[in-house]
């Protein structure tokens, strides 16, 4: 939640690279966003563009900004990197859909609680818009589309508890899921799944509206539940073609029957 910050007379740069790098972390300035023009924050801060470009070149070195020569300032991955690294290499290492999915389980059951009693009629119209953009998505059969305003929703979701820890969670949890599962998602939205998803999107936005934290939760945990499913699904379907794909192999290399011929020998 943005809040009304007043700047003081000492150490005025600092005082507004620490408000400017809270709406960074809030996502009010998303990653890769560029930030409003020098003179119209200057005006907001009744600052002189001197001490608002001090404030700037300390989100710089902080590695929260960088800068477009003639372009402006722009709002660097690196903030979104500084939650994912750790267990990004770890899990860059192995494979960890499953255990990213439980925990996202876990935390979107959370995150869709909180939502609940704390949404705002701003969070409402952004949820309302990204289930018109994924239902949009689907009409033009366009899955990238339609991951991409999925991402969305779930995040606004997580933007709706108002708590900057849990936004940067949540937007690294959906950047690693998409990492490790992105052959699969497009499968999330064939026409046979996604009727049972737009209903589960559907649960989940009216708990929120009516402000119902449990049914919220469970509308939640329950998606989730499906989505872990459907992927598991795929991966088995995935490995049996790929043996089948061996073995069809075989055959036209005649192993097969060379093998029956000779006895297994």
């Amino acid at each position: 939640m943005q809040k009304e910050k007043t700047v003081g007379r000492q150490c005025v740069g600092t005082q507004i690279a620490d408000i400017l790098e809270e709406r960074i972390l809030q996502n009010i300035y998303p990653v890769g966003g560029k930030l409003p023009p020098e003179r119209r924050l200057a005006e907001e801060f009744g600052v002189s563009r001197q001490s608002l470009r001090a404030a700037l070149r300390i989100l710089s070195a902080r590695g929260m900004l960088y800068a477009r020569q003639g372009d402006g300032h722009y709002v660097s991955a690196r903030v979104s990197q500084a939650f994912q690294l750790g267990w990004e290499e770890v899990a860059g290492r192995h494979d960890m859909a499953d255990e990213v999915l439980d925990f996202r389980r876990s935390v979107e059951g959370l995150l869709a609680g909180l939502a609940a009693q704390r949404r705002t009629e701003a969070d409402l119209q952004r949820l309302r818009y990204w289930l018109a953009e994924l239902e949009s998505a689907y009409g033009q059969h366009d899955s990238e589309r339609q991951a991409a305003a999925d991402a969305a929703f779930h995040q606004v979701v997580a933007e709706s508890a108002h708590n900057v820890m849990f936004t940067r969670l949540s937007e690294s949890l959906l950047r690693l899921l998409k990492g490790h599962t992105r052959r699969n998602l497009a499968n999330m939205f064939a026409a046979d799944r996604y009727a049972q998803l737009s209903e589960q999107h559907e649960a989940i936005f009216r708990a929120i509206e009516r402000q119902d934290a449990s049914a919220a939760q469970r509308a939640a945990e329950a998606h989730l539940d499906y989505v872990r499913r459907s992927l598991h699904d795929d991966a088995e379907r995935a490995a049996r073609e790929a043996v089948s794909a061996a073995l069809a192999e075989n055959d036209v290399q005649g192993v097969f029957v060379e093998t029956v011929a000779g006895g297994g020998k």
